[in-house]
């Protein structure tokens, strides 16, 4: 069968285990466009109003599975819980529900489970085994898919705790092994990136920061690539944990960036309308005034133009020149013979 995986939401933290399962199984696996303004459209022509724009570009990923006739299910999973006792956003715990009610004539070709991460493998494999009674494989495949689907998994954790982004490794999912070996070239500024994974990782949604981070020099790390055990110890600064294991990682994540002297400055990324980021948002705001590195939000919505958001990048990347003593950083097209085409003006 031919099962299609929408490239939004939790795609962008457990794809590597969902390719390892259904591939191990046989199964074709038909991965959505990343986001383009034609997904946008169809995700905010076939969504409510008041919801994120995460959540929209869900829906236009899934709409625009559904369109594809030759693919046979299109996978909605339910994350309920990634953490005992932290429970995931209601409208993505609600996903499954919200696509059937989005696309009635088609509710017979979404696919779902309800999961519950990082407690365990019991849970997992009882998710797996709700699958496995609506596409009828065996119990003896679902075993070993099982563990071939966690395998990956973990070898993905691998590759984003050895530098790796959540990007590479979707391009190196076949071969993840060969990624956690490859090193990551070390750059003079470097700055973290905190925010929920499909936020971070959507780059047509947050107009690709990433890549104009590391086309202007600039190394990134992001949240989803530290050991939990390295931050845990900030939630006396919370005074109480957030409810929501990513808001937790990305608030946490963030501070020990922020506390971390090997990286320049934090940026933040979320979607306009989510409710828990402004919270964690001013988390990182306080935090950084105690410790005097510079923080920048960007808050993304269904507008997709870039311009201004350029701009603030490089600002960001000025600041972070002139606190370590390098100057400023204008672009003149090599007008001057200056090496790349930048030119740097001392204070």
């Amino acid at each position: 069968m031919k099962i299609g995986i929408p490239r939004a939401l939790y795609f962008y933290v457990y794809y590597p285990m969902w390719y390892g399962f259904f591939s191990s199984l046989g199964h074709e696996i038909k991965l959505s466009v990343p986001t383009n303004k034609e997904i946008i459209n169809l995700g905010v022509s076939h969504s409510v109003d008041d919801i994120c724009i995460s959540v929209k570009v869900f829906h236009g990923h899934v709409k625009y599975l559904l369109d594809k006739k030759d693919v046979d299910f299109v996978f909605v999973p339910r994350i309920a819980s990634e953490e005992k006792y932290k429970y995931t956003c209601p409208k993505l715990a609600a996903l499954p529900d919200l696509m059937k009610s989005a696309f009635v004539s088609d509710t017979n070709r979404i696919l779902t489970a309800t999961f519950y991460t990082r407690q365990g493998e019991k849970p997992i494999v009882k998710a797996f085994e709700e699958i496995e009674r609506q596409l009828g494989d065996s119990d003896e495949k679902i075993k070993m898919a099982v563990k071939m689907g966690i395998r990956y998994q973990k070898l993905a954790v691998k590759s984003l705790r050895s530098g790796h982004t959540f990007l590479d490794v979707v391009k190196n999912i076949r071969d993840l092994d060969s990624l956690i070996k490859k090193p990551v070239q070390k750059q003079r500024y470097t700055v973290a990136l905190a925010g929920f994974p499909y936020d971070v990782y959507d780059t047509f949604t947050n107009g690709d920061v990433i890549s104009k981070l590391e086309d202007s020099g600039v190394g990134i790390v992001t949240t989803d690539m530290l050991d939990p055990k390295v931050y845990k110890h900030y939630s006396k600064y919370m005074i109480k944990d957030l409810f929501w294991y990513q808001a937790n990682a990305a608030a946490k994540g963030g501070m020990y960036y922020i506390d971390s002297p090997d990286i320049d400055g934090v940026i933040s990324i979320s979607s306009f309308n989510c409710g828990i980021s402004s919270i964690y948002q001013k988390l990182l705001d306080l935090y950084s005034k105690e410790i005097g590195k510079p923080v920048m939000h960007i808050i993304v919505d269904e507008q997709t133009g870039d311009a201004g958001l350029a701009t603030r990048i490089e600002a960001f990347i000025d600041l972070i020149r002139v606190k370590r003593g390098d100057g400023l950083v204008a672009q003149t097209n090599n007008l001057h013979g200056t090496e790349d085409g930048v030119h740097v003006r001392s204070l």
